[in-house]
């Protein structure tokens, strides 16, 4: 016999109700529709009697009766007569049925076999409501109670506990493996003489029949499946990593890629099915099209489970999370299924490319790429691109727009779509082998500049694109190791003091990673991308997981400057010469592999190996008036109640804090004020230039070299387009070439690839770029630098 079940008013009942007789007792055999008790109501009718238009209301007294949905013996009886029954929380009374049926499979009863579409009637009681919970990794069709859940847990609780082991959730794409169906690969592994034949002579293919994307409603011929070969990159280490994991953790696969790809990766990276076994969940029966849920594989309890995934956003930064470095193994791939994922515009993910050459290649890979999303999601696609492109101007917002359930026809289909193009684009334009020809003709160029100016030039670099130097899993495996150790000394400490709160690692996760760089203080500059808040950027919220204080100007307080290395070609920015100049002794100034480094292994790497070099003066310099006009802004900003900037946002306990007062879009600043300020500034436009011709000679005043002038993929800012409607062209004298040599040391490395590729032909065209950057530095005085 199964536990008793409880009986509740429907929610429809017109409450408040008083029972008026109880028609049953404790222990009786009740059948289907037989009645349990009567109640009385009141409701409200017009009075018969009433010679007014409208008739008076009068309160009319109902009798009602309330019918036993389901049959068995009556356990206990909580009401009693003349009871008021105000809501359908309560619980009438309990019934022991011989079968609750609580675990259904396509619409039966998996205990009894009993058909529970056939149990519905009139009465309204809905069997299904008893089992919401997929508890089947490959199929959503089998459900269970929560109760059921529970005890399904409970015990795997206490079997892990008995073998010291945890759980682990494993992504795929990016995680564990890096894909990609460029056919360049697979060339490549065909010619030994190729110099990326040594990196892919290893890579796994397998192909996959994929059903052809149609219309909704579509009723013409079945259309062929289509086939498409992947070439998968196994992250180095990988097999010794789940060795060694598979002694501590129960191992499951969660990817948002579909079924049919994770099984096909399962199959690489676990051929015997030894570590994951069946527990695979694939989009397709996740339950949501956009993020992942940890309720979906553990309902109950998740304070044994471990989540590791290369994407912090999808899994809302849950505290189980660990994120990982990314593993991009084929440059200027990315995810191949990034479609079902929210899109992260040029947002840094992972370390630097050690070869220049390579990295050079790879950010303008990616910028063309961004470019081609761009294009395409403008595009119309069977309609349905038609209508992303009136309701949403970006992915993101479409995802917001549509949800992220399983039952969107419309977002499932727009994916589908969206990553089939991606899919045809690969295997068309060959990303992969147009890269190796660019690093050949970069090389040849290079080589050439050598031997002409220098015989001690340093080493050639390899010929090769594909190179794989990672070793993320290897730090892995020690913070994976740690956790375990953590847990289970607390459980054994709970057990020996007779605890009844077991550990959970929802709180010691982040326990853990609070205190791994506490102390450390950061300034990004140049990191990220022009128009994304600095709270809501993942390498923000990764760093403050683990005490970091991140900060928006140069502060004392700071002690690493994070940017990208400098060279002559792409000098440092306005405020990393700053933090140079002011504190050359207490801040540090690293490029972002010492942060990444320090992330992967959760604890403080030395910066040796990080530093930027500062070694050039003329890079560095900054002029003594640009020094303390910036200080004088700091000052005033603190100092004005109306623009509070918090020097120290974030303290290691969450993410949700930071500038409450700071510009973080054009949709927070007022368009009014900012259009009388262009027109404040142009009016003064020519007075400027007259005190420019009469002061030619005397030391310039500085500029306010703030890095914001242009967007990472070198699109015109709002302010120059503002500027360039209401600006009338005048005719300004170009100054001599000591003046040009002077001003470009105080412009921005952006600013300066801005001048330069507008057209250095162009005298007339440089000048105005110039007024343009000094229009943006008025009307972003004194905010938020908005890039970060």
């Amino acid at each position: 016999m199964s536990d008793s079940t409880p009986i509740k008013l429907p929610s429809s009942a017109p409450f408040p109700v008083i029972i008026s007789s109880i028609q049953c007792k404790k222990g009786d055999s009740i059948s289907k529709h037989e009645t349990i008790f009567k109640y009385k109501y009141w409701v409200y009718q017009d009075d018969p009697n009433s010679k007014e238009d409208p008739p008076k209301k009068m309160r009319a007294e109902c009798i009602g009766t309330f019918e036993s949905p389901i049959e068995g013996t009556v356990e206990s009886i909580n009401i009693h007569p003349q009871e008021e029954v105000m809501h359908s929380d309560v619980e009438i009374l309990h019934i022991k049925e011989a079968c609750a049926h609580t675990v259904q499979y396509g619409g039966l009863c998996a205990l009894c076999g009993k058909s529970l579409e056939e149990e519905r009637d009139y009465s309204g009681y809905d069997y299904e409501d008893r089992a919401t919970i997929a508890m089947s990794h490959d199929n959503s069709g089998l459900k269970i109670s929560f109760d059921e859940a529970a005890k399904i847990e409970h015990s795997t609780t206490d079997r892990l506990n008995e073998e010291e082991k945890l759980i682990l959730v494993v992504d795929l794409d990016q995680t564990v493996i890096h894909a990609t169906v460029d056919p360049t690969v697979g060339e490549w592994q065909s010619d030994p003489s190729n110099p990326n034949y040594p990196a892919v002579k290893d890579v796994k293919t397998f192909c996959l029949e994929e059903d052809p994307i149609v219309p909704p409603g579509w009723t013409g011929p079945k259309l062929a499946p289509t086939k498409c070969w992947y070439y998968v990159k196994v992250r180095p280490g990988l097999s010794e990593f789940l060795q060694k994991m598979d002694t501590k953790y129960e191992m499951h696969i969660y990817t948002m890629a579909t079924r049919n790809y994770a099984l096909a990766i399962a199959k690489i990276i676990d051929p015997d099915g030894k570590y994951f076994g069946d527990r695979i969940l694939s989009r397709d029966e996740s339950g949501s099209l956009t993020h992942k849920n940890l309720k979906r594989l553990f309902p109950v309890d998740q304070s044994m489970v471990v989540i590791i995934d290369d994407r912090g956003d999808v899994w809302q930064w849950e505290n189980n999370l660990i994120k990982v470095v990314p593993y991009d193994f084929f440059v200027g791939i990315g995810d191949i299924n990034s479609s079902f994922l929210p899109k992260k515009n040029g947002q840094l993910t992972g370390p630097i490319k050690k070869r220049k050459s390579v990295a050079k290649l790879e950010a303008a890979a990616e910028l063309s790429k961004e470019e081609g999303e761009a294009k395409l999601q403008v595009g119309e696609t069977n309609g349905v691109q038609e209508h992303a492109q009136e309701n949403s101007p970006n992915t993101v917002d479409r995802i917001i727009e549509l949800g992220g359930g399983e039952g969107n026809t419309n977002l499932l289909l727009e994916q589908s779509i969206t990553r089939n193009q991606s899919i045809e684009q690969q295997q068309h334009e060959r990303p992969l082998a147009k890269l190796q020809h660019d690093l050949e003709q970069l090389q040849e160029k290079s080589d050439g500049e050598k031997s002409s100016h220098s015989e001690d030039a340093e080493d050639e670099e390899e010929e090769n694109l594909l190179y794989d130097d990672d070793n993320e899993l290897m730090s892995l495996v020690k913070v994976l190791d740690n956790v375990h150790e953590e847990y289970y000394n607390l459980y054994d400490d709970t057990k020996a003091k007779l605890h009844s709160i077991k550990p959970d690692l929802t709180k010691i996760i982040p326990r853990m990673k609070s205190q791994c760089l506490q102390g450390v203080t950061i300034l990004f500059s140049g990191i990220i991308p022009l128009g994304v808040n600095i709270d809501s950027a993942d390498i923000v919220i990764w760093c403050k997981q683990f005490g970091v204080k991140v900060v928006n100007e140069v502060y004392p307080e700071v002690t690493h400057v994070v940017c990208r290395d400098v060279s002559p070609e792409t000098g440092p920015t306005f405020k990393t010469r700053v933090a140079h100049k002011l504190y050359p002794d207490s801040i540090k100034i690293v490029n972002p592999d010492w942060l990444f480094s320090c992330l992967s292994t959760w604890t403080k790497v030395d910066e040796e190996d990080y530093l930027v070099s500062t070694s050039d003066p003329k890079l560095w310099f900054v002029k003594p008036n640009e020094i303390e006009k910036y200080k004088k802004k700091l000052e005033e900003a603190k100092q004005t109640t109306n623009f509070e900037i918090d020097p120290l946002s974030g303290n290691g306990e969450g993410w949700n804090g930071g500038r409450s007062n700071s510009i973080n879009s054009i949709e927070d600043y007022g368009l009014d004020e900012a259009d009388q300020e262009v027109d404040d500034f142009l009016a003064g436009l020519s007075d400027d230039d007259n005190e420019d011709d009469n002061h030619g000679n005397e030391e310039d005043e500085g500029d306010d070299d703030e890095e914001v002038t242009a967007t990472s993929d070198g699109n015109d800012s709002f302010i120059r387009d503002i500027y360039k409607k209401k600006r009338t062209v005048t005719q300004v004298e170009e100054e001599d070439d000591d003046s040009d040599q002077e001003d470009s040391m105080d412009v921005d490395d952006n600013k300066k690839r801005k001048i330069n590729s507008s057209g250095g032909d162009d005298g007339e065209q440089d000048v105005n770029d110039n007024e343009i950057d000094d229009l943006e530095q008025a009307l972003l005085d004194g905010f938020d630098d908005l890039e970060e």
